[in-house]
């Protein structure tokens, strides 16, 4: 089949503040290659992702990235079954073959409780990612794993997981968790702990007095919070463009050496963490 120079590119929402730079990154890479990007913004629904889909094989794209996020994807059925070349953006699959690129979130959630840990606080808690999502399964399991290797408790309380990965959702979890008074939350992403520090407000919970947070991603604006939010800063533009130049390697035939790369997030910490004060305040 004649190639077009066109990639496909499965977004789960575009107003994500998360995915433009992992969007221009993909971009500038297929364009150094001489590919244009096609984008598709699904809102993570089965039926949008079908026909977006769809488009871009009638369209003739040469391959796709795809970034959407549930694990059980009908989608990444669809394409390993018509051999349609692609690589997986900011997740992973259960197909030890799928070529991905990747958080190594295991490794960031061990920093993050670490960095906790290390501030005194023991009554740590977490805002899971939906658990259908590799980010969000993945997440959860590495803070379990690191309160095991610091020797707290893994409390069931402790633990809320969001309906999906947005302020709103963060906001609810975080009323759950702020009844039961950790003196921490690890938010799976920094749209959560935006919703945590609603939720803390309305609460009267100061942050870092009385709570500190943590997030993941180092989205755009979050230094600037009141107070700055301490995160774990995901490469973005460098995920994309990876994930692109992998594409193209396979699209052209030429040896990947590495078919599933797991990026390294780096610790950010500003002054929503704290030495903590107590050793868990006592609910009201």
């Amino acid at each position: 089949m004649r190639r077009t120079r066109t990639l496909g590119m499965l977004v789960p929402d575009i107003t994500n503040p998360f995915f433009p730079p992992i969007i221009r990154g993909a971009e500038e890479a297929a364009r150094e290659r001489g590919y244009e990007l096609v984008l598709c913004n699904t809102d993570d629904d089965a039926e949008r992702e079908k026909a977006s889909l769809r488009v871009l094989r009638e369209r003739q794209a040469d391959g796709l990235l795809i970034a959407t996020s549930r694990m059980a994807d009908a989608t990444l059925a669809s394409v390993r079954r018509e051999r349609f070349p692609f690589v997986l953006v900011n997740r992973g699959s259960r197909v030890v073959e799928d070529p991905a690129v990747e958080v190594d979130n295991a490794r960031a959630a061990a920093e993050i409780v670490a960095h906790l840990v290390h501030l005194g606080h023991k009554r740590i808690a977490h805002i899971a990612g939906p658990l259908n999502t590799t980010t969000g399964a993945e997440r959860a399991a590495g803070y379990r794993d690191a309160l095991r290797t610091h020797g707290l408790p893994g409390e069931a309380a402790l633990i809320a997981e969001a309906v999906a990965y947005s302020e709103d959702a963060g906001y609810a979890a975080a009323k759950r968790l702020l009844e039961v008074a950790p003196t921490a939350i690890f938010a799976a992403n920094d749209l959560l702990a935006l919703g945590v520090l609603r939720a803390a407000r309305e609460m009267g919970v100061r942050v870092p007095a009385d709570l500190s947070l943590v997030g993941i991603n180092d989205i755009p604006m979050v230094g600037l919070l009141d107070p700055p939010l301490t995160t774990a800063r995901v490469p973005q533009r460098e995920m994309g463009a990876i994930a692109a130049r992998m594409l193209i390697t396979l699209l052209e035939d030429e040896p990947v050496h590495d078919r599933h790369v797991r990026l390294p997030a780096e610790l950010v910490v500003r002054g929503s963490t704290a030495a903590s004060q107590t050793a868990g305040r006592r609910v009201a």
